[in-house]
């Protein structure tokens, strides 16, 4: 049996197998039409120092075969020396030794695949950055990713990125990491980062918590506060946390020293402009890192509203001015962002869509009715008028709602 190393990026959670999976010695991992349901699942797969499939079942093994198979007839050559012929060691299949670069793979399936895609991406390459060859380059291609799908459709994205980090306990840790980096992505501009700045503030989002992916899972859940052992290790998580990508061969000191600062106390003049560009980086990411985390579910306490999670990063305690970072994010995202709920003062329960024209009044559709029955079809209306005001802000674990997204994807204003 013939077998080919399979890059460990083409593996992702929902993904059903065209190929069986095996180990070194041909031992099958998991069998061919069989899929990939979880992140645990996954993990287990990638915590594998390799991983094989069957020549004929791998592109790369069926373009060197047909590599061969052309190079036999051309030269004329017997059929028994076919194997003279066969180079799983071409450069159409080293290149990505030679260069240090891959091509990633198109992202297909609609607008709320393509983000979980993204999810599984990433999850697989932070469970096995010990191991990845050009992790710093996967997770730039990933900043590409990310690009290309916000300004495809930055509403949308936003709807599924904050419903999805607010309403489940799964994933928690890269879904967090995903969603910052798109929120840094988008504040990028407004602080005025050059493009070298922005990218390196995108991948530091991304691997910020590398270090302690699997803690940040477990306490989501946990009912108690952290133990003084879990304690220490949220404490040291950002300098080990520059160690393993260091030990992965990221060479962007920027990256690096943004990981390192992501939560060390930083001061500086009362302009953000007048910080050095890698503190003002790190501010950033602080401010998005606080301010999705208050609204995100814990085992162990209430998430915050995103009203009040808004009031946390604007205004801070003991400091007359409004926080830079923090007010720009409620003038991205507005004061409800897209993906949290609402209560209406005509008892309806509402998710928000998107931003409106002023802050405080997004475009919301009705999920629920006043007698917290679920709506059929959900509709859009704008919490600027007058019977459809914002009541309050509710948290998403106080909406018991399944919610379906690709209707309430297509009432959003394009």
């Amino acid at each position: 049996m013939d077998l080919i190393e399979l890059p460990k990026a083409r593996l992702r959670i929902g993904m059903t197998l065209n190929f069986t999976l095996r180990d070194e010695v041909g031992a099958v991992l998991l069998g061919k039409g069989n899929r990939i349901d979880s992140l645990r699942q996954l993990q287990g797969i990638l915590d594998r120092k390799r991983i094989f499939v069957q020549i004929d079942e791998s592109e790369e093994g069926l373009r060197a075969l047909h590599s061969g198979l052309s190079t036999l007839n051309k030269l004329g050559a017997p059929i028994k020396d076919f194997s003279k012929h066969l180079r799983l060691d071409s450069p159409e299949l080293d290149r990505d030794k030679l260069t240090g670069r891959r091509l990633e793979e198109k992202l297909t399936g609609s607008l709320d695949e393509r983000w979980g895609t993204m999810e599984s991406k990433l999850g697989g390459l932070l469970a096995s950055v010990k191991t990845t060859e050009n992790f710093e380059h996967r997770i730039q291609s990933l900043d590409l990713h990310i690009q290309s799908l916000l300004k495809e459709d930055q509403s949308g994205s936003q709807f599924l990125l904050f419903n999805r980090a607010v309403s489940d306990f799964s994933s928690y840790s890269v879904m967090h990491s995903l969603l910052c980096a798109a929120l840094v992505h988008l504040l990028a501009p407004l602080f005025r980062l050059s493009e070298q700045e922005r990218c390196s503030l995108v991948c530091a989002a991304l691997t910020m918590n590398v270090a302690m992916m699997r803690l940040q899972d477990a306490l989501a859940i946990q009912n108690a506060n952290p133990s003084a052992v879990q304690r220490r290790e949220i404490n040291n998580h950002a300098a080990k946390g520059v160690q393993c990508l260091e030990e992965a061969c990221v060479t962007d000191s920027r990256w690096l020293e943004v990981v390192s600062l992501h939560h060390a106390p930083l001061s500086g003049p009362p302009a953000l402009a007048d910080w050095t560009p890698v503190q003002r980086m790190a501010k950033i990411l602080q401010t998005v890192d606080r301010y999705t985390a208050a609204m995100s579910p814990r085992g162990s306490r209430i998430s915050r509203t995103a009203r009040d999670s808004a009031l946390s990063v604007v205004v801070q305690a003991g400091v007359a001015a409004h926080d830079e970072v923090g007010s720009a994010l409620v003038r991205t995202l507005g004061v409800y962002p897209p993906g949290t709920y609402v209560k209406l003062t005509n008892g309806e329960i509402a998710v928000v869509i998107c931003r409106g024209l002023k802050p405080a009044e997004p475009l919301v559709a009705s999920v629920m009715n006043r007698n917290n029955q679920p709506i059929t079809g959900p509709r859009r209306c704008s919490t600027a008028s007058k019977d459809t005001t914002i009541e309050s802000s509710l948290i998403a674990s106080a909406v018991k709602i399944n919610l379906k997204t690709a209707p309430l994807l297509r009432l959003i204003p394009r």
